[in-house]
């Protein structure tokens, strides 16, 4: 079984999931009047959703390149979210602000999930990673 601990949690899963989260901080609560609603509600329409999908999907470092990921996450961020969308029109909560939030919310950090399980069931060699300090530390240099 795989033990989940906080140190060897992907920064990528980890992003996704906490921009989820904050989502819906920043749009159901109080806090909504914040200006950081837009930006984050943006990613979580346009971005998030189908990079988490693309994560659990393609596991492995060698099955995509880092472009590739990122336009098949906007291309799937665009295709899930109207789908999401479509299921709860069915549902006695509809499409409403509240509902796709939450929905959004739920598939996101389901799929971090699912890629976390994947990733870690892979050898360290293999599996896909992005290293936030090291891009970081290069951008100031």
């Amino acid at each position: 079984m795989i033990s989940l601990r906080l140190k060897e949690i992907p920064s990528d899963l980890l992003a996704s999931a906490i921009i989820a989260l904050a989502t819906l901080v920043f749009v159901l609560t109080p806090l909504s009047y914040l200006p950081i609603r837009i930006p984050l509600g943006l990613l979580m329409v346009l971005f998030v959703p189908g990079y988490a999908l693309i994560a659990a999907l393609f596991p492995k470092k060698a099955d995509l390149d880092g472009i590739e990921r990122v336009a098949l996450s906007f291309g799937l961020s665009i295709a899930v979210v109207p789908l999401i969308g479509l299921g709860l029109n069915y549902t006695p909560w509809g499409i409403r602000l509240t509902p796709v939030a939450v929905s959004l919310a739920i598939f996101t950090i389901a799929m971090s999930f699912a890629a976390y399980w994947r990733r870690m069931s892979l050898s360290t060699d293999e599996r896909f990673s992005i290293h936030f300090r090291e891009t970081i530390g290069a951008w100031k240099r």
